[in-house]
């Protein structure tokens, strides 16, 4: 599979710039990016000739940059397709967005090697003649249902590594909790590490990384004289089970959790990624996503409001 191609022409305010600054400041790109492109055979073209980055810039230059979609790591995910159907929500030539069903692994790993949903992500790119190597940008529990995002070439894949590090990346959480946090919107910051002798258990320790929560209550009801309480979230940061452990924390483990709940019986924390916000990497173009309310929160006349 041949590589994309990037064509931009050049507008008046960044004539005068080097073709550096311009990968760096405009596109946003990184200097080890850049630096990949430079040793790359016709990596950065300047109106049709290969030049070096510091190159000048003139008004109506097509600049060329070639996007890596394949590399060293293609291949890694084995395209799978009979192992279900994928709900795709947004998609152009460098994005991939779908809607993770509850009960599927994100990304192969230990006793999940063709089943997962980057296999069948890599099984609809394959059928649509661009599947190179497909990057998935964060990941969620495998109980957990919602929006995941694919990057479909490497420079793509690095500027929206940067805007969830800058915050511009930003996930919204529903979850139901067990008992309600009190107050009703607050922040729970509380670093979180791995519990000694554990294979998947987190908790909170000031030894652990910073992990900050955003919450808000939506709504509260009592159940068979359980109180319960649906919740939307914000993550800063995004470790490893950080919604979870930080409710459990609270006193407020999530409904069905089998970690860090009540009944470890339970058949999985009721949590959904329901909406994302970033901006397409060489476009700006702000984007919105948002999937339908689980079965669990429907009905319930919620009105959100953004944190």
């Amino acid at each position: 599979m041949e590589d994309q191609v990037l064509k931009i022409h050049v507008a008046e305010e960044a004539a005068g710039q080097s073709v550096e600054r311009f990968l760096r400041i405009g596109l946003g790109l990184s200097r080890k990016q850049i630096s990949r492109l430079k040793f790359r055979e016709e990596g950065i073209r300047l109106n049709g000739l290969r030049q070096r980055v510091t190159q000048t810039l003139h008004t109506g230059d097509l600049l060329e940059v070639r996007l890596e979609t394949g590399g060293e790591k293609a291949g890694k995910v084995e395209a799978c397709s009979g192992i279900g159907k994928l709900k795709i929500l947004y998609e152009d030539r460098d994005l991939l967005a779908v809607e993770k069903p509850a009960g599927m692994v994100c990304h192969p790993s230990h006793g999940h090697w063709r089943d997962t949903l980057s296999n069948l992500a890599a099984a609809y790119l394959r059928e649509q003649g661009t599947g190179g190597m497909i990057r998935l940008l964060g990941r969620l529990d495998k109980d957990t249902s919602g929006i995941l995002l694919f990057a479909k070439n490497r420079e793509a894949a690095g500027i929206l590594a940067r805007q969830r590090g800058d915050g511009n990346l930003e996930k919204t959480y529903l979850a139901l909790a067990e008992g309600c946090p009190e107050p009703a919107e607050g922040t729970v910051d509380a670093p979180i590490q791995r519990i000694p002798g554990e294979l998947m258990k987190m908790q909170v320790s000031p030894k652990g990384k910073a992990a900050r929560t955003h919450y808000r209550v939506l709504r509260v009801w009592e159940k068979k004289g359980r109180k319960k309480a649906l919740l939307q979230l914000k993550l800063e940061q995004g470790r490893t089970h950080q919604i979870r452990v930080h409710m459990a924390y609270l006193g407020c483990p999530l409904e069905g959790d089998p970690l860090y709940g009540t009944d470890p019986r339970g058949k999985g924390a009721l949590l959904h990624a329901w909406k994302l916000r970033f901006a397409q990497p060489f476009t700006g173009q702000k984007i919105v996503l948002e999937t339908e309310l689980p079965p669990w929160c429907r009905g319930s006349q919620i009105k959100f409001q953004d944190f």
